[in-house]
């Protein structure tokens, strides 16, 4: 594990709620930016949780908030704060061994530079997780100027999992991260 921990950024979970896990380092760059990667049950979905991540902001009224949107990044790291979204999605895991998580970017060109990120680190993420493509069968998707829009309600039974395959990749609508047997218990 040590090897995918040291690639990362330090970060440390400031919320180990069962339902909302939340984690938070600092993207260090031009200039510091902190981040939170969240990792979010599904309500219906009994063990499984979404894996997300975006900029912290502190309102002038300091409230604080999460941004997958932002553009107030530093683009020198980002393969850093990449993989210190994986790291956090082992150490979860390592702590909820019999969970899986979902992976997927909120716009068409995220989710395209996500699946490339993963294609680039699948030697190392196959080191510790099992990684699958899922693929939703008859999905109707609308791109928004605020994100992805799915227009009809999404039937579990209409998903098709696969190992991950770099051949594939361009069809996977998620990702999923499942801590590979010989990790579990340690």
């Amino acid at each position: 594990m040590d090897e995918l921990l040291n690639q990362s950024y330090p970060f440390e979970v400031v919320d180990g709620n069962p339902i909302n896990y939340k984690y938070d380092f600092v993207s260090i760059g031009e200039k510091e930016v902190p981040k939170r990667v969240s990792v979010i049950q599904y309500p219906s979905l009994e063990g499984y949780y979404n894996l997300g991540f975006g900029n912290i902001t502190i309102s002038d009224d300091g409230i604080e908030a999460v941004s997958d949107m932002s553009r107030d990044n530093n683009k020198s790291d980002a393969d850093k704060v990449l993989t210190t979204v994986f790291g956090c999605a082992l150490d979860f895991l390592s702590n909820n061994t019999e969970s899986k998580l979902t992976f997927y970017g909120n716009t068409a060109l995220k989710h395209r530079l996500y699946k490339m990120k993963i294609c680039d680190k699948i030697d190392l993420l196959s080191t510790y997780f099992t990684v699958k493509g899922g693929i939703i069968q008859n999905l109707n998707v609308v791109e928004t100027p605020i994100g992805k829009d799915v227009t009809d309600a999404i039937n579990v039974d209409n998903i098709d999992y696969e190992p991950f395959n770099i051949q594939n990749s361009q069809h996977y609508h998620f990702i999923v991260f499942e801590l590979k047997e010989e990790y579990k218990g340690e």
